[in-house]
């Protein structure tokens, strides 16, 4: 994990993996504020999209570093000349790290937003 942070780009890795530590705060807390006796639905249900929020900003940081390695990547390509196709395939590869790192946070973000809400919808409709 180290050896991506390097490799992705330590700024912008930085930024999704502190996404990571937010969502995953996000979901603790509502978990915890599930089994709250004074929660309510409406409460309940907004907490979970900082959730979705979060996760969808990770995976467009992720698509926002690849773009600007990219660019960065024809400039020196410009600049240089002939390269190596190994030479691209590998920094393509690199430019991969961020948004896969992102789309996988946005997955499980979305996957536990989905269930969440459908889990406190029947908790307050077996209420009334």
């Amino acid at each position: 994990m180290f050896k991506h942070w390097i490799e992705g780009g330590p700024f912008f890795m930085s930024l999704v993996y502190i996404m990571w530590i937010i969502v995953i705060v996000f979901v603790v807390k509502s978990v915890i504020n599930y089994f709250s006796p004074k929660a309510t639905e409406k409460f309940l249900l907004r907490q979970t999209s900082w959730i979705l929020f979060f996760g969808s900003l990770a995976f467009l940081t992720g698509i926002f570093a690849q773009m600007v390695g990219f660019y960065e990547a024809m400039h020196v390509l410009q600049e240089g000349g002939d390269v190596s196709p190994k030479l691209i395939a590998g920094g393509f590869k690199v430019s991969l790290l961020a948004p896969m790192y992102g789309f996988f946070l946005l997955l499980l973000s979305a996957l536990y937003w989905f269930l969440y809400r459908k889990i406190v919808q029947e908790k307050f409709a077996n209420m009334q």
